[in-house]
């Protein structure tokens, strides 16, 4: 069978994708991916094909961090966009099923105009009424009347949109939850139903397989020798969010004589001697092989990205969050209500706060415990082949 299957190109949506890919080729699917050329060299260790997206917006999602308020209207006009431009060539490849980023919306317009099955790929926690409902209930807003003001104008200008391709097109199209949230008659939800927020209220259209990791190129000159305190603490804020100079010197700030290892990743964005000398136990680089660091660190201080806390629980490693965006915010809480960790509010983040923080976690032995008990309701999860198995009884039904 020939799937297409349109990515989001940036890394917390990309990671969890490849073994997948590599599994439905091993079992004999044609699979044409879409992204940018950022993803191509690692789309095609895969065994699929890799295709360019047309659109222009696409391969600047790095930068969409500061337009975080646009996002409803930004990936409708994407929408619109591939539509009218690129609508004929995926009709031409003549697919039997399609696989699309729960972000992408695009993919669920494409699926429903040319009548076949579409798996939705959801790198996230799944999201309904009561997921946003748990978020309100537990602070999650926008952090001012402006940036609410200027989401809902863009939420506007979006349906709008909506409106007019659903006449064009003769389709109802996604709907403006499922433009932001993705789901279809399939959708792998990375992670495990104890993990995921009021669980209860996802059908069985939800398949929750657990996180899809695999090892990623190593950093060749990481320094491992200097690596000699038993208790390791590492720091991250991912791909999007980490240019945050004035935070990393607050965690020079935060952990001088703490009696630890700290490693801290900072991204290429940041000029690590802009930062200053660190103290003698922090080991401070642009890039790190997160996996390996986090099979043997005892905290992990983060911003909370679905794909960096699904790996530290994993490997039972408790966390500090520090949300820069809802979605976030939304897996900080969880990770606290379950007892895996500790949730700091963004302007909370002192030193002070930073340091006590990471210490609670190093004393008390029942945050690893919870960590490790989600972990394992990953691994029990099904992973990849319990994902590829669900989308080939899925394809091949409808």
């Amino acid at each position: 069978m020939k799937a297409l299957f349109f990515g989001l190109p940036v890394h917390g949506h990309f990671n969890p994708t490849p073994p997948l890919v590599r599994e439905l080729v091993r079992r004999g699917d044609e699979v044409i991916y879409y992204s940018t050329d950022e993803f191509a060299g690692r789309i095609a260790e895969t065994g699929a094909t890799y295709r360019a997206y047309g659109n222009a917006f696409l391969p600047e999602l790095g930068s969409v961090a500061r337009r975080m308020d646009e996002l409803a209207w930004l990936f409708m006009r994407t929408t619109a966009e591939v539509l009218d431009s690129e609508l004929e060539q995926y009709r031409a490849e003549k697919p039997d099923y399609l696989i699309t980023d729960s972000v992408a919306p695009w993919g669920q317009w494409i699926g429903e105009i040319l009548g076949i099955p579409v798996v939705t790929s959801i790198t996230t926690f799944a999201f309904n009424r009561h997921v946003i409902k748990y978020g309100l209930s537990h602070g999650v807003r926008p952090k001012s009347g402006k940036v609410l003001l200027s989401k809902l104008r863009h939420i506007t200008r979006a349906v709008r949109l909506m409106y007019r391709l659903r006449r064009r097109y003769g389709v109802k199209g996604p709907g403006l939850m499922g433009t932001m949230s993705g789901g279809s008659g399939l959708s792998l939800v990375y992670t495990s139903r104890r993990f995921q927020p009021c669980e209860e209220t996802f059908d069985s259209r939800y398949c929750f397989v657990g996180p899809l990791l695999e090892p990623r190129a190593a950093a060749a000159d990481f320094p491992w020798d200097s690596l000699r305190h038993r208790t390791i603490v590492y720091v991250s804020l991912g791909t999007l969010f980490n240019a945050e100079p004035g935070f990393y010197r607050d965690c020079f700030e935060a952990f001088r004589g703490l009696d630890a290892q700290i490693v801290l990743s900072t991204g290429a964005r940041v000029s690590i001697d802009a930062l200053g000398q660190p103290p003698s136990n922090i080991v401070v680089r642009s890039h790190v092989p997160q996996l390996e660091i986090l099979r043997r660190a005892a905290a992990f201080v983060t911003h909370g990205g679905m794909n960096s806390v699904s790996e530290s629980l994993v490997n039972g490693v408790p966390l500090v969050v520090i949300p820069h965006m809802g979605e976030q915010e939304i897996v900080g809480r969880r990770v606290e209500q379950l007892g895996a960790g500790i949730f700091v509010a963004k302007e909370s983040a002192a030193p002070d706060v930073l340091r006590s923080s990471v210490e609670r976690l190093l004393k008390d032995d029942s945050f690893a415990a919870r960590a490790r008990d989600i972990g394992q309701s990953f691994r029990d999860a099904g992973g990849v082949q319990r994902a590829a198995d669900a989308i080939r009884a899925f394809s091949r039904m409808e």
